[in-house]
Protein backbone atom coordinates (compact mmCIF):
# COMPACT_ATOMS: atom_id res chain seq x y z
CA UNK A 1 0.00 0.00 0.00
CA UNK A 2 1.42 3.78 -0.30
CA UNK A 3 2.70 5.39 2.62
CA UNK A 4 3.50 8.90 3.00
CA UNK A 5 6.29 10.28 5.21
CA UNK A 6 6.57 13.10 7.42
CA UNK A 7 9.46 14.63 8.84
CA UNK A 8 8.71 17.68 11.39
CA UNK A 9 11.11 20.12 11.63
CA UNK A 10 10.53 21.92 14.71
CA UNK A 11 12.53 25.04 14.58
CA UNK A 12 11.79 28.59 14.10
CA UNK A 13 13.33 32.28 14.03
CA UNK A 14 10.59 33.65 16.33
CA UNK A 15 7.43 31.80 17.57
CA UNK A 16 4.17 32.89 16.15
CA UNK A 17 1.56 33.67 18.81
CA UNK A 18 -1.07 31.46 16.68
CA UNK A 19 0.32 28.82 16.04
CA UNK A 20 -0.42 25.14 17.90
CA UNK A 21 2.57 22.86 16.46
CA UNK A 22 5.06 22.11 18.10
CA UNK A 23 7.98 24.44 17.55
CA UNK A 24 11.45 26.19 18.98
CA UNK A 25 14.15 29.23 18.60
CA UNK A 26 17.67 26.87 17.79
CA UNK A 27 20.36 26.82 19.79
CA UNK A 28 23.69 27.40 17.92
CA UNK A 29 24.98 24.43 15.96
CA UNK A 30 21.16 22.92 16.87
CA UNK A 31 19.76 22.82 13.44
CA UNK A 32 23.06 20.10 11.79
CA UNK A 33 22.76 18.29 15.28
CA UNK A 34 19.02 17.92 14.70
CA UNK A 35 19.19 16.16 11.40
CA UNK A 36 21.58 13.66 12.81
CA UNK A 37 19.34 12.66 15.22
CA UNK A 38 16.12 12.73 13.18
CA UNK A 39 18.09 10.34 10.38
CA UNK A 40 19.01 7.54 13.23
CA UNK A 41 14.88 7.86 14.36
CA UNK A 42 14.07 7.06 11.22
CA UNK A 43 16.47 4.34 10.72
CA UNK A 44 14.90 3.37 14.18
CA UNK A 45 11.60 3.56 13.27
CA UNK A 46 11.64 2.11 9.84
CA UNK A 47 12.07 -1.32 11.96
CA UNK A 48 9.56 -1.24 14.78
CA UNK A 49 7.04 -0.40 12.01
CA UNK A 50 8.00 -2.34 9.30
CA UNK A 51 4.93 -4.66 9.29
CA UNK A 52 2.64 -2.18 8.21
CA UNK A 53 5.03 1.38 6.86
CA UNK A 54 6.48 -0.73 3.48
CA UNK A 55 5.40 1.66 0.96
CA UNK A 56 6.70 2.46 -1.58
CA UNK A 57 6.91 6.37 -0.60
CA UNK A 58 4.07 8.58 -2.49
CA UNK A 59 4.35 11.63 -0.65
CA UNK A 60 6.93 13.18 1.48
CA UNK A 61 6.34 16.32 4.03
CA UNK A 62 9.25 18.33 5.06
CA UNK A 63 6.53 20.39 8.04
CA UNK A 64 7.47 22.73 11.08
CA UNK A 65 8.46 24.73 12.12
CA UNK A 66 10.34 26.57 9.51
CA UNK A 67 11.73 23.83 7.39
CA UNK A 68 13.40 26.20 4.78
CA UNK A 69 15.51 27.32 8.09
CA UNK A 70 17.63 24.24 7.09
CA UNK A 71 20.29 24.11 4.76
CA UNK A 72 19.59 22.09 1.39
CA UNK A 73 22.47 19.52 2.76
CA UNK A 74 20.92 18.90 5.46
CA UNK A 75 17.46 18.36 3.83
CA UNK A 76 19.13 16.24 1.40
CA UNK A 77 20.36 14.27 4.37
CA UNK A 78 16.99 13.15 5.40
CA UNK A 79 16.02 12.30 2.26
CA UNK A 80 18.90 10.07 1.92
CA UNK A 81 17.94 8.57 5.45
CA UNK A 82 14.33 7.76 3.99
CA UNK A 83 15.19 6.86 0.69
CA UNK A 84 17.25 3.92 2.64
CA UNK A 85 14.61 2.47 4.01
CA UNK A 86 11.98 3.03 1.48
CA UNK A 87 11.59 3.11 -2.07
CA UNK A 88 10.29 6.07 -3.44
CA UNK A 89 6.81 6.10 -6.09
CA UNK A 90 7.71 7.33 -9.56
CA UNK A 91 7.28 10.95 -9.25
CA UNK A 92 6.62 11.15 -5.66
CA UNK A 93 5.77 14.06 -4.42
CA UNK A 94 8.16 15.77 -1.85
CA UNK A 95 6.82 19.22 -0.21
CA UNK A 96 9.04 21.70 1.99
CA UNK A 97 7.28 24.27 3.97
CA UNK A 98 9.08 27.80 3.71
CA UNK A 99 8.94 30.82 4.49
CA UNK A 100 9.58 33.91 2.66
CA UNK A 101 13.21 35.54 3.90
CA UNK A 102 14.54 31.94 4.59
CA UNK A 103 15.32 31.25 0.76
CA UNK A 104 17.78 32.28 -1.43
CA UNK A 105 18.21 31.40 -5.37
CA UNK A 106 21.12 29.78 -4.50
CA UNK A 107 19.34 27.58 -1.72
CA UNK A 108 15.98 26.99 -4.05
CA UNK A 109 18.14 25.87 -6.77
CA UNK A 110 19.81 23.44 -4.43
CA UNK A 111 16.74 22.31 -2.73
CA UNK A 112 15.55 20.93 -6.42
CA UNK A 113 18.87 19.21 -7.01
CA UNK A 114 18.26 17.55 -3.98
CA UNK A 115 14.68 16.25 -4.65
CA UNK A 116 11.91 18.93 -3.29
CA UNK A 117 9.65 19.31 -6.42
CA UNK A 118 7.05 21.21 -4.22
CA UNK A 119 6.87 24.05 -2.01
CA UNK A 120 4.37 25.31 0.48
CA UNK A 121 4.99 28.95 1.26
CA UNK A 122 3.95 30.54 4.41
CA UNK A 123 2.80 33.78 3.23
CA UNK A 124 0.02 34.26 5.96
CA UNK A 125 -1.25 38.22 4.30
CA UNK A 126 -0.08 41.25 1.91
CA UNK A 127 -1.27 43.00 4.72
CA UNK A 128 1.40 44.67 7.08
CA UNK A 129 -1.63 45.09 9.70
CA UNK A 130 -2.13 41.70 9.26
CA UNK A 131 1.48 40.22 9.00
CA UNK A 132 2.48 43.07 12.43
CA UNK A 133 -1.03 41.18 14.26
CA UNK A 134 0.47 37.95 13.21
CA UNK A 135 4.39 38.73 14.07
CA UNK A 136 5.38 37.45 11.19
CA UNK A 137 9.10 38.46 10.57
CA UNK A 138 8.85 39.28 6.82
CA UNK A 139 7.42 41.51 4.51
CA UNK A 140 4.11 41.49 1.81
CA UNK A 141 7.58 42.56 -0.84
CA UNK A 142 9.40 39.00 0.85
CA UNK A 143 6.45 36.83 -0.15
CA UNK A 144 6.38 37.99 -3.37
CA UNK A 145 10.02 37.94 -3.74
CA UNK A 146 10.23 34.46 -2.91
CA UNK A 147 7.23 33.42 -5.22
CA UNK A 148 10.03 34.93 -8.12
CA UNK A 149 12.32 32.91 -6.70
CA UNK A 150 11.12 30.17 -6.47
CA UNK A 151 9.95 30.04 -10.49
CA UNK A 152 13.48 30.96 -11.28
CA UNK A 153 14.87 28.39 -9.87
CA UNK A 154 12.82 26.18 -11.52
CA UNK A 155 9.72 24.93 -9.17
CA UNK A 156 6.39 24.59 -11.28
CA UNK A 157 4.56 23.79 -7.92
CA UNK A 158 3.65 26.14 -5.42
CA UNK A 159 1.27 26.42 -2.69
CA UNK A 160 0.39 29.44 -0.65
CA UNK A 161 -0.95 30.09 2.76
CA UNK A 162 -3.07 32.46 3.77
CA UNK A 163 -4.86 33.08 7.05
CA UNK A 164 -8.29 34.94 7.30
CA UNK A 165 -10.32 36.03 10.60
CA UNK A 166 -7.99 38.35 12.30
CA UNK A 167 -9.45 41.32 14.56
CA UNK A 168 -10.71 44.65 12.55
CA UNK A 169 -9.88 42.19 9.12
CA UNK A 170 -12.57 43.37 6.43
CA UNK A 171 -13.87 41.96 3.26
CA UNK A 172 -11.51 44.86 1.27
CA UNK A 173 -8.33 43.77 3.23
CA UNK A 174 -8.93 39.56 2.66
CA UNK A 175 -9.86 40.62 -0.65
CA UNK A 176 -6.81 42.13 -0.91
CA UNK A 177 -5.07 39.17 -0.25
CA UNK A 178 -6.33 37.06 -2.34
CA UNK A 179 -6.23 38.91 -5.48
CA UNK A 180 -2.34 39.46 -4.13
CA UNK A 181 -2.43 35.69 -4.26
CA UNK A 182 -4.03 35.77 -7.38
CA UNK A 183 -1.70 37.71 -8.97
CA UNK A 184 1.37 35.18 -8.21
CA UNK A 185 -0.25 32.58 -10.37
CA UNK A 186 0.34 29.31 -7.63
CA UNK A 187 -0.93 26.16 -8.35
CA UNK A 188 -2.03 25.82 -4.94
CA UNK A 189 -3.55 28.17 -2.22
CA UNK A 190 -4.57 26.84 1.37
CA UNK A 191 -6.89 29.22 3.24
CA UNK A 192 -6.92 29.14 7.72
CA UNK A 193 -9.38 30.49 9.74
CA UNK A 194 -7.50 32.04 12.72
CA UNK A 195 -8.13 30.24 15.97
CA UNK A 196 -7.56 30.76 19.18
CA UNK A 197 -5.94 27.46 20.67
CA UNK A 198 -5.36 27.66 24.60
CA UNK A 199 -1.77 26.83 24.44
CA UNK A 200 -1.12 29.81 22.22
CA UNK A 201 -0.34 33.41 23.39
CA UNK A 202 -3.09 34.28 21.20
CA UNK A 203 -5.36 31.62 23.09
CA UNK A 204 -4.60 33.27 26.72
CA UNK A 205 -4.88 36.82 25.08
CA UNK A 206 -8.25 35.71 23.71
CA UNK A 207 -9.11 34.35 27.02
CA UNK A 208 -8.05 37.32 29.13
CA UNK A 209 -9.97 39.45 27.13
CA UNK A 210 -7.52 41.33 25.15
CA UNK A 211 -8.37 40.39 21.84
CA UNK A 212 -11.47 39.61 20.22
CA UNK A 213 -12.54 36.53 17.61
CA UNK A 214 -14.28 38.24 14.90
CA UNK A 215 -17.90 37.57 14.34
CA UNK A 216 -18.67 34.59 13.27
CA UNK A 217 -20.76 36.05 10.29
CA UNK A 218 -18.36 37.85 8.76
CA UNK A 219 -16.00 35.08 8.92
CA UNK A 220 -18.36 33.08 6.87
CA UNK A 221 -18.60 35.89 4.72
CA UNK A 222 -14.59 35.91 4.24
CA UNK A 223 -14.79 32.42 3.52
CA UNK A 224 -17.20 32.37 1.05
CA UNK A 225 -15.95 35.68 -0.71
CA UNK A 226 -12.74 33.71 -1.06
CA UNK A 227 -14.66 30.27 -2.43
CA UNK A 228 -15.68 33.06 -5.18
CA UNK A 229 -12.73 34.79 -6.38
CA UNK A 230 -10.72 31.43 -6.31
CA UNK A 231 -13.22 29.76 -7.93
CA UNK A 232 -13.82 32.24 -10.72
CA UNK A 233 -10.10 32.39 -11.32
CA UNK A 234 -10.16 28.75 -12.28
CA UNK A 235 -9.03 27.28 -9.20
CA UNK A 236 -10.77 24.35 -7.40
CA UNK A 237 -12.12 24.23 -3.89
CA UNK A 238 -11.74 20.27 -3.56
CA UNK A 239 -11.46 20.55 0.25
CA UNK A 240 -12.73 22.65 3.35
CA UNK A 241 -9.71 24.87 3.36
CA UNK A 242 -7.82 23.87 -0.40
CA UNK A 243 -7.59 25.27 -3.77
CA UNK A 244 -5.80 24.09 -7.03
CA UNK A 245 -5.80 24.49 -10.39
CA UNK A 246 -6.28 20.99 -11.88
CA UNK A 247 -3.25 18.50 -11.03
CA UNK A 248 -2.12 20.11 -8.67
CA UNK A 249 -3.90 18.79 -5.60
CA UNK A 250 -1.73 18.12 -2.63
CA UNK A 251 -1.02 14.23 -2.75
CA UNK A 252 0.10 14.65 0.69
CA UNK A 253 -2.50 16.20 2.77
CA UNK A 254 -5.07 13.91 0.36
CA UNK A 255 -3.29 10.81 1.95
CA UNK A 256 -4.46 12.12 4.87
CA UNK A 257 -8.03 12.69 4.25
CA UNK A 258 -8.03 9.31 2.10
CA UNK A 259 -7.15 6.97 5.08
CA UNK A 260 -3.92 6.15 3.71
CA UNK A 261 -0.89 5.13 5.89
CA UNK A 262 1.28 7.82 7.10
CA UNK A 263 4.84 7.63 9.14
CA UNK A 264 5.93 10.81 11.17
CA UNK A 265 9.54 11.62 12.56
CA UNK A 266 10.87 14.14 14.66
CA UNK A 267 8.89 15.74 17.58
CA UNK A 268 5.61 15.93 18.12
CA UNK A 269 5.16 13.91 14.60
CA UNK A 270 2.28 11.77 14.19
CA UNK A 271 1.08 8.44 12.57
CA UNK A 272 -1.56 6.55 11.23
CA UNK A 273 -1.41 2.73 10.41
CA UNK A 274 -4.14 3.12 8.20
CA UNK A 275 -6.42 0.94 9.92
CA UNK A 276 -6.92 1.84 13.59
CA UNK A 277 -3.79 2.91 15.40
CA UNK A 278 -2.56 6.11 16.24
CA UNK A 279 0.36 7.11 17.42
CA UNK A 280 2.37 10.67 18.26
CA UNK A 281 5.99 11.25 18.81
CA UNK A 282 6.99 12.91 22.37
CA UNK A 283 6.88 16.75 21.76
CA UNK A 284 10.21 17.95 23.56
CA UNK A 285 13.35 18.04 21.60
CA UNK A 286 15.28 17.08 24.87
CA UNK A 287 13.70 13.99 26.05
CA UNK A 288 13.10 12.95 22.12
CA UNK A 289 16.87 13.39 21.96
CA UNK A 290 17.80 10.87 24.73
CA UNK A 291 15.41 8.64 23.62
CA UNK A 292 16.91 8.19 19.71
CA UNK A 293 20.02 7.96 21.48
CA UNK A 294 19.30 5.25 23.44
CA UNK A 295 17.61 3.78 21.05
CA UNK A 296 14.15 3.92 22.83
CA UNK A 297 10.59 4.28 21.31
CA UNK A 298 10.02 8.25 20.32
CA UNK A 299 6.52 7.28 20.78
CA UNK A 300 4.52 9.34 23.66
CA UNK A 301 1.17 8.21 22.88
CA UNK A 302 -0.68 6.15 21.17
CA UNK A 303 -4.43 5.43 20.32
CA UNK A 304 -6.07 2.30 19.32
CA UNK A 305 -9.68 3.38 17.87
CA UNK A 306 -12.96 1.88 18.91
CA UNK A 307 -15.27 1.42 15.77
CA UNK A 308 -17.45 4.32 16.93
CA UNK A 309 -14.45 6.73 16.98
CA UNK A 310 -13.20 5.15 13.81
CA UNK A 311 -16.14 5.20 11.85
CA UNK A 312 -16.31 9.23 12.62
CA UNK A 313 -13.01 9.81 11.93
CA UNK A 314 -13.73 8.00 8.52
CA UNK A 315 -16.50 10.00 8.32
CA UNK A 316 -15.38 13.46 9.37
CA UNK A 317 -11.85 13.38 6.93
CA UNK A 318 -14.18 12.37 3.90
CA UNK A 319 -16.16 15.05 4.28
CA UNK A 320 -13.76 17.43 4.38
CA UNK A 321 -13.55 16.60 0.19
CA UNK A 322 -15.14 17.97 -2.37
CA UNK A 323 -16.20 14.41 -3.47
CA UNK A 324 -17.24 13.62 0.09
CA UNK A 325 -19.24 9.82 0.33
CA UNK A 326 -19.78 7.31 -2.12
CA UNK A 327 -22.46 5.34 -0.53
CA UNK A 328 -21.13 2.29 -2.26
CA UNK A 329 -18.10 2.49 -0.80
CA UNK A 330 -19.76 3.03 2.76
CA UNK A 331 -21.81 -0.07 2.55
CA UNK A 332 -18.62 -1.96 1.68
CA UNK A 333 -16.47 -0.55 4.58
CA UNK A 334 -19.66 -0.76 7.31
CA UNK A 335 -22.25 -2.50 6.07
CA UNK A 336 -25.57 -1.68 4.69
CA UNK A 337 -27.23 -0.68 8.10
CA UNK A 338 -25.22 2.05 8.85
CA UNK A 339 -25.16 3.33 5.43
CA UNK A 340 -28.45 3.56 5.43
CA UNK A 341 -28.32 5.65 9.19
CA UNK A 342 -25.94 8.35 7.15
CA UNK A 343 -28.30 8.52 4.32
CA UNK A 344 -31.45 9.35 6.40
CA UNK A 345 -28.98 11.68 8.90
CA UNK A 346 -27.94 13.49 5.29
CA UNK A 347 -31.23 13.86 4.09
CA UNK A 348 -32.12 15.67 7.52
CA UNK A 349 -29.58 18.50 6.88
CA UNK A 350 -31.12 21.57 5.42
CA UNK A 351 -30.47 21.18 1.55
CA UNK A 352 -28.35 24.18 1.63
CA UNK A 353 -25.80 22.47 3.63
CA UNK A 354 -25.07 19.35 1.66
CA UNK A 355 -25.42 17.93 -1.82
CA UNK A 356 -26.89 14.07 -1.52
CA UNK A 357 -27.67 12.16 -4.47
CA UNK A 358 -28.49 8.03 -4.48
CA UNK A 359 -24.94 7.49 -4.73
CA UNK A 360 -23.25 10.56 -3.05
CA UNK A 361 -23.04 12.56 -0.11
CA UNK A 362 -20.74 15.62 0.49
CA UNK A 363 -21.29 19.39 2.03
CA UNK A 364 -21.58 22.37 -0.04
CA UNK A 365 -19.73 25.40 0.93
CA UNK A 366 -21.84 26.54 3.24
CA UNK A 367 -21.69 23.32 4.77
CA UNK A 368 -18.21 23.17 5.04
CA UNK A 369 -17.90 26.71 7.32
CA UNK A 370 -19.65 24.95 9.81
CA UNK A 371 -19.02 21.58 9.21
CA UNK A 372 -18.18 20.54 13.18
CA UNK A 373 -21.62 21.03 13.67
CA UNK A 374 -23.25 19.21 11.37
CA UNK A 375 -20.83 16.41 12.62
CA UNK A 376 -21.97 16.39 15.68
CA UNK A 377 -25.40 15.69 14.36
CA UNK A 378 -24.06 13.10 12.32
CA UNK A 379 -22.77 11.34 14.72
CA UNK A 380 -25.37 11.29 17.14
CA UNK A 381 -27.64 10.29 14.27
CA UNK A 382 -25.36 7.41 12.94
CA UNK A 383 -24.56 5.42 16.39
CA UNK A 384 -24.38 1.51 16.01
CA UNK A 385 -26.10 -0.24 18.69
Amino acid sequence: MPLALYCHLPFCRRICPYCDFFKKVPKPGQLDSFIGILAREVEQSAERERDWARGPADTVYFGGGTPSLHSPEQIAQTLDALHAHWEFAEGAEITLEANPGTLTLESLRALRVCGINRLSLGLQSFSSRKLKILYRDHTADESREAVNLAREAGFSNLSLDLIFGLQGETREEWGGDLREALSLNPEHISLYNLEYHERTPFGKWYEGGLIEETDQDLDADLYLLAHEVLTSAGYEHYEVSNYAKQGFHSRHNSAYWNGTPYLGFGPGAHSFDGKDRRFANIADIHRYQQRVEFEQSVVDKEWLYDPQTRWEDWLSVRLRRKSGIDFQECETTWGIARTVQLRNAAQSLPPRLRNLSDTHFSLTVEGWFVENEILGKLYSLTVQS
